[in-house]
Formats: C-alpha cells, sequence, structure tokens
C-alpha cells in the first residue's frame, strides 16, 4: 500500500505542473476582463457570482482596517463583531500591507486572486496526496486520471443548457453553481473553500492513519480536531460534514473487521471534542443573537429536485458502480471512498438551511471510484464508450470558461462598474465613518462595501436583514409617489446617514432628491449624486 501517500518527485512535478496548467485557464476570463478596462469603465474583478464575491471584498476591507471580529456591512441595523471569515479578513490585512499608492480595492481584489491561485494549487497537491493514500504504488495512472477527473470534471450542466433548460426542475444545474461539488468552481473564484476542502483531506488523511492501527494514534486524534477546528473557523458547517463521514467510516470499519473499533471510536470522539467549540460557537451566534439570526433564517440554499443530482453526478455514479465492490474489498484504504460517497445523499436532504452544500467534498472519492471503474471498463473492451463518457464531464467547464471569456468582451454592467460610480464610492469612502448606513438601490449596494467601510442598507440577499422588506422600501423611496413624510421617517428609524444616487436608482422611480429639504447634497460628478441626511439637530 502506498501510505503515507508518498509519491515519486516525476509524479509532483507531474501534479504541480497540470495543476498550475488548469489554474492558469481559470485565469483567462479574468484576464480577458481586465484587458477591456477603459477610462469609462472598470473591471469589478469578479465573473461569477457576483453578490457573493463582492461581499468577501466588503469582508477584506473590515482586516484592511485593522478590524479582527466581523460585522455584517449590508444591513442597518447594529449587532455585535463575531469570529466569522477570518480568512478573509485575513486577506484584508494581506491587502492594507500593499503599496498605499494602489487603491484598496484594487490592492483586495489582487489579493483575492492571488489567494486564488495559490491556495487552487496546494488545493490540487493535497488532492493527489490523498488520492496516493487510497492506492497502491503501481497505480500512477489511476490517480492521474482520477485527479483529472476531479480538477477537470463537472456534470451534464451543460447539456441541460443545450436543451434549453437552464432552470431545469427550478433550478440551475448544480455543475454551474456549486463549488462545494466541484473542484474547477473552487478553483475559478472560491480560494477559502480551497483552503477548508485542503483542511479535511489532511484531517482524514489523519484520521486514516487511527484506522491503519499505527503508533501514535492519540496524536493523529488530536491533530485531526485541530483541522477541524481551523477548517471551522473557515467554513463552520464543514466540520458536522467530517463528522458525519467519520461517524459512517467507524461503522464500515465495524463491519469490515467484524469486531468493535474502540481505539478509533476513542479518537474520533477526541478530534469531535477538539472542533465541537466552533460549532457550538456558531449555534449560539445564529440562535441567540437578532441579526445573524435573521440572516440564518433567510440564508437558504436547499437541495434541489433528486434529478439534479443524477445530472450532476450521473455519469461518474454509472463509472463507479462497476468497481464499488472492488473497492470495498481491496485492502488499504479504498473502502472509504464509497463509504464516504454513500452518506452524502442523507446529507443533503436534512432539514438544514444549507442542504446542497453538505455535498462537500464528496467529488474527491467519488472520481477516484469512477476512475477505477473506467480503468475496468476500458480494459474489459469498452474503451471508446468510457472515453465519451469521461468526455461528457469536460463540457460543463469549457462552457463556464468559453462563456465567460465571450461575455466580458462586452463589459456587461455590476461585472463591469463605471468609472464615475467608482469616484463617487471612493469620495464617499473618504468621508463615512465604519457605522453610517448608506442607502442606495440593491446594485450599487452590493458594491458600495467593497469601496466604503460603511453600511449599505440594502445590498445581499441573505446579509440584507429582512431582505425582501427593505427591497420594497427602497423601491418606495425612490418612486415618485411617496409621501416625504414617510421618506424622512424612514432615514430616521434605520439611522440613514447618506443617500446614493445614479442609474441605478433613477431606474427606481422619479424622485430627485435634489428636491428634498431633508437632505443636503455634497456630492455630484457625471450623473451620480450623494446626499447626506442631517441630523434633526441641524
Amino acid at each position: 500500500m502506498n501510505w503515507p501517500g508518498k509519491v515519486s518527485p516525476q509524479e509532483w512535478r507531474w501534479v504541480f505542473l497540470a495543476g498550475a496548467a488548469v489554474l492558469l485557464l481559470t485565469c483567462i476570463p479574468y484576464l480577458v476582463a481586465w484587458a477591456q478596462e477603459d477610462e469609462g469603465r472598470v473591471f469589478g474583478g469578479f465573473i461569477l457570482l457576483l453578490d457573493d464575491c463582492y461581499s468577501y471584498l466588503a469582508k477584506m476591507r473590515l482586516g484592511a482596517a485593522g478590524r479582527w471580529l466581523f460585522r455584517i456591512a449590508y444591513t442597518p441595523e447594529p449587532h455585535p463583531g463575531t469570529l466569522f471569515f477570518p480568512f478573509h479578513i485575513l486577506l484584508g490585512k494581506l491587502a492594507a500591507l500593499l503599496p498605499e499608492s494602489i487603491n484598496l480595492t484594487t490592492r483586495m481584489v489582487w489579493v483575492y486572486h492571488g489567494a486564488r491561485v495559490i491556495c487552487g494549487i496546494i488545493l490540487l497537491l493535497t488532492v493527489y496526496h490523498f488520492l496516493a493514500a487510497l492506492t497502491g504504488p503501481e497505480e500512477r495512472t489511476l490517480r492521474r486520471l482520477a485527479w483529472l477527473m476531479i480538477a477537470w470534471g463537472g456534470g451534464l450542466g451543460w447539456l441541460l443548457v443545450a436543451l434549453g433548460l437552464p432552470e431545469w426542475l427550478g433550478s440551475i444545474p448544480l455543475d454551474f453553481i456549486l463549488p462545494e461539488g466541484f473542484t474547477f468552481l473552487v478553483l475559478y473564484a472560491f480560494p477559502h473553500i480551497a483552503v477548508a476542502r485542503s483542511l479535511l483531506l489532511w484531517s482524514f488523511l489523519c484520521l486514516f492513519k487511527v484506522f491503519e492501527g499505527r503508533e501514535g494514534w492519540l496524536r493523529e486524534a488530536l491533530l485531526t480536531g485541530a483541522l477541524w477546528l481551523l477548517m471551522g473557523l473557515v467554513v463552520p458547517f464543514y466540520v458536522p460534514v467530517a463528522w458525519a463521514v467519520t461517524g459512517a467510516l467507524l461503522a464500515a470499519f465495524w463491519l469490515r473487521r467484524r469486531h468493535f473499533p474502540r481505539r478509533q471510536l476513542i479518537a474520533a470522539a477526541v478530534a469531535a471534542l477538539l472542533s465541537a467549540p466552533i460549532v457550538g460557537y456558531s449555534l449560539w451566534v445564529f440562535s441567540t443573537q437578532p441579526v445573524y439570526r435573521a440572516w440564518s433564517e433567510q440564508n437558504l440554499i436547499l437541495s434541489p429536485h433528486p434529478l439534479h443530482y443524477l445530472a450532476a453526478y450521473g455519469v461518474p455514479l454509472v463509472l463507479a458502480g462497476c468497481a464499488v465492490g472492488d473497492a470495498w474489498r481491496r485492502r488499504g484504504l479504498t473502502w472509504t471512498a464509497p463509504v464516504w460517497v454513500g452518506v452524502v445523499p442523507l446529507l443533503v436532504y436534512l432539514p438544514f438551511n444549507l442542504q446542497r452544500r453538505l455535498v462537500e467534498g464528496v467529488q474527491i472519492p467519488l472520481m477516484l471510484l469512477a476512475a477505477m471503474g473506467t480503468v475496468k471498463l476500458a480494459s474489459g473492451g469498452l474503451r471508446h464508450v468510457v472515453v465519451m463518457l469521461v468526455a461528457t464531464m469536460v463540457f460543463t467547464n469549457i462552457f463556464i470558461l468559453a462563456g465567460s471569456s465571450m461575455m466580458v468582451l462586452s463589459r456587461p454592467p455590476l461585472t463591469f462598474r463605471e468609472s464615475a460610480e467608482i469616484a463617487a464610492l471612493d469620495w464617499l469612502a473618504g468621508q463615512a465613518q465604519a457605522d453610517d448606513v448608506i442607502l442606495s438601490a440593491y446594485n450599487t449596494g452590493n458594491y458600495l462595501p467593497a469601496r466604503v467601510l460603511a453600511r449599505a442598507f440594502l445590498g445581499h440577499g441573505f446579509e440584507t436583514v429582512e431582505f425582501s422588506r427593505k427591497e420594497m422600501m427602497v423601491a418606495r423611496f425612490f418612486a415618485g409617489q411617496a409621501e416625504d413624510s414617510w421618506r424622512k421617517e424612514l432615514l430616521s428609524e434605520y439611522g440613514v446617514d447618506y443617500v446614493f444616487w445614479g442609474p441605478e436608482e433613477r431606474r427606481l422611480g422619479e424622485f430627485d432628491p435634489h428636491t428634498a429639504p431633508y437632505l443636503r447634497l455634497v456630492y455630484e460628478a457625471s450623473g451620480y449624486a450623494i446626499f447626506a441626511v442631517p441630523d434633526e439637530s441641524e
């Protein structure tokens, strides 16, 4: 057995170069976008899931300003700081160390993408090490194939789009929107998930040593718990995923060995106890703090119809089905792969508001099984069939890269921001205080905290408390028929300090803040205006 996963220097060189090639491909749409900038339009730095990515910049800005605790930048309600999002806060502190002659938001975007590349290559190396631990020393071709499937594999989302079914059964195909389920999406946009997944894999490698009966099991248990704790600081709900998979592994170990796994159970319990504080802390915050509780209640990322999971994973499941029995019977650790895969269908339909994100990491054992099935079928004379099946898994990611590169050529709004808007926001950044509240349209408010250390009244579908209600309030505020008395009451109730008025706000209605005696013009240029809300004593 190739434990502890040692591979030859030639293999590591291949993994590093292949990983660098994959990451280079993920950079192409961003490079194309930056090349489209001119004096009128500036690339915002992101292409996929803009709302979330701009919110990451808002979190980084907290760190750049010297903060260590997270506060929601997309809601006006006061609330305490918490230990969430330390990864992004640390990235912000790193961005603050770069030369001040460069705009802070630009520095944060650079640091974010630098972290995306660095954390991406770390994840790809970790994945290969994990695969090496589950395969034999002579199975280099198998683990390379599995690694390629993980790094580049997608589902059949491309086929649904080609058939004119982009929202089939009420959901966008999972391989376009679920980074927990597809490593390519992590490499494309989400460095924090790359870090969390690397920690998850390393924790299982430590735990596997306990399953193999190696000496120093307590040390490995403590290390597993520490890795789970670090992972929980990055993404808290990944810790229960690790617990669930570990529980399934213990049951399977008992079934295979026919004796009670006492030492393994103690080790798992020690690791769980070490990591429990971050889970307990998260539960405490989201159950006792009103603003965080409201965020949690509307942060619904539920699993779609089961057929969507079949569209996402059907091809590798077919291939894996040919190898499950072999994996279970093999000596070594390959048996852990079908166990991990088997527990996930239960997780993704638990009564939990982030159901589909509980699929975290399952692509790795699934693709190992799929690679084993591919090799088995190919050796049985079905080489052309398996080549066609494997080929179907790459088209979604080709579609994402090509589609993104073509899309940014037209410099679409939101992906690209008007230079005049950026000038107005940067002016506001020099005037606003950290606790000031700025009222604007949603599309402005989503980007605003990325450039201004202040709070947007409306700006994120999950992080804005009572989002739907505030969205209606903003629409009414900028509509021409609302009464000024109502507007004044809104501004007072939520402690609004500034009103931002640009093209997005004018699209909501005919209200002209210039005509409001309770607003004072403090900035105006190129179609953008900012109004201060004077204190009642003024």
